[in-house]
């Protein structure tokens, strides 16, 4: 019964060294497997979300300086107009 609980103290001795020699390794592999279950959860929630987003139909609106067709979330809206980008908004802010 002693010799088995040495051998336990001993191999107890040994994994805590070990861990302890190890510790930012497994740190690292600990984060690791969080940063993955992290991205499965993302990736999941961002499919239905795609699906939802994807079922309601999105307004375009026509830049009013390139003519180029935008989504309306993406476009920005000075006055009455709608612009695509910065160039397009430097545009059509300049005086006439």
């Amino acid at each position: 019964m002693r010799e088995a609980i040495f051998i336990l103290l001993v191999i107890l001795f040994l994994l805590a060294w070990t861990a302890f020699r190890y510790r930012k390794q497994i740190a690292g592999m600990i984060g690791f497997a969080r940063m993955i279950r992290e991205a499965k959860e993302n990736l999941t929630q961002g499919a239905t979300q795609m699906r939802v987003e994807s079922q309601q139909p999105v307004p375009l609106v026509n830049c009013s300086k390139c003519g180029t067709w935008v989504p309306q979330k993406k476009a920005r809206r000075i006055g009455e107009i709608f612009v695509c980008s910065d160039d397009c908004e430097l545009m059509a802010r300049a005086p006439r």
